[in-house]
């Protein structure tokens, strides 16, 4: 029965190594071509609608006490290069959160696979995407949100100062608990090296 689980395990193991490589490698076509797009074309941004004169939402519906929009989807004629390239940027930064976790979770499905255990370079590799994970949840919305301004502001649709939503930066808290996490498990990765390694000595 023990053998039976045991090679189940390796055939699971085995299928999420599959599945997060084919995830990697996604991830790496469409940072491609979202790099295309964004060189081609200009991005889609959202506007807040306090100093824009718009419809209720749901106006003239019986159904509807009370509605409203909050940001209109908006896409400018032409995007300067400072804009497009931190645009670019911060979408690059996101594609390469994604491709290293995809990558990372894929070897420690292979390391399972294979019954190698989880060594230094697994520890490290851990380590390092929980790195880019926060640097992208950090920096990624800051980057969008200096471009956005700077679209609004040269088309004329920024908000007044006085609307208390000047600076529209929305940080997500989920990359930045998820960093925080890859951190904690690549620390017990490496201590549990560390022990078998210890124990491999005594015997």
């Amino acid at each position: 029965m023990a053998a039976t689980f045991a090679h189940l395990d390796r055939k699971g193991a085995l299928l999420f190594a599959v599945i997060f490589g084919l995830a990697a490698l996604s991830i790496v076509v469409s940072a491609i071509v979202a790099v295309y797009s964004g060189l081609a074309n200009t991005s889609l941004l959202n506007v807040p609608l306090t100093n824009l004169v718009t419809p209720t939402l749901g106006e003239g519906n019986s159904e509807v006490i009370k509605a409203a929009y909050a940001t209109a989807g908006v896409q400018p004629a032409s995007l300067t290069s400072a804009e497009r390239y931190l645009l670019l940027g911060s979408g690059l930064l996101g594609g390469l959160a994604g491709l290293l976790s995809a990558a990372t979770l894929g070897l420690i499905s292979w390391s399972v696979y294979r019954g190698t255990g989880f060594g230094k370079q697994l520890a490290r590799a851990v380590g390092i995407s929980g790195i880019a994970v926060m640097t992208w949840g950090l920096l990624g919305p800051f980057m969008e949100a200096i471009a956005h301004h700077s679209v609004l502001d040269r088309i004329g649709l920024l908000p007044e100062r006085e609307t208390g939503a000047f600076f529209l930066m929305e940080l997500n808290v989920w990359p930045i608990a998820i960093g925080l996490g890859a951190a904690a498990l690549a620390s017990m990765f490496e201590t549990g090296r560390r022990q078998q390694l210890e124990l491999d000595g005594l015997i």
